[in-house]
């Protein structure tokens, strides 16, 4: 993935392992992007944001995420301890929904 082809307010899909998750893209930069993740995943009534690299892998978001840590080599960097850090899908948005809604068929 790419992220210098990402735009503010855009939805993306990111996986580790088996495990996925919604986010939508809330700042763009030169060195990645950060995406706020749809399900809370620290405490409630704060965002969860994660910050990608330009090829859509999680990187240090320590400062702006309240969730699991991957607990690996760095364990600054979000994701499952089963399966490593998030990454952000490669596949569009709207291509990934369709595959979904015509797997639960």
């Amino acid at each position: 993935m790419d992220t210098k082809t990402l735009v503010v307010g855009q939805d993306v899909y990111m996986f580790s392992g088996s495990y996925g998750n919604k986010g939508n893209v809330v700042e763009v930069t030169s060195s990645g992007v950060i995406v706020k993740l749809a399900r809370a995943q620290g405490p409630i009534n704060e965002p969860t944001l994660i910050r990608f690299d330009t090829n859509g892998k999680a990187c240090d978001s320590s400062d702006i995420y309240n969730g699991n840590m991957w607990g690996g080599s760095d364990p600054r960097i979000p994701g499952t301890h089963e399966c490593g850090p998030w990454e952000l899908d490669d596949i569009p948005f709207a291509e990934r929904t369709a595959f979904y809604e015509q797997a639960a068929q």
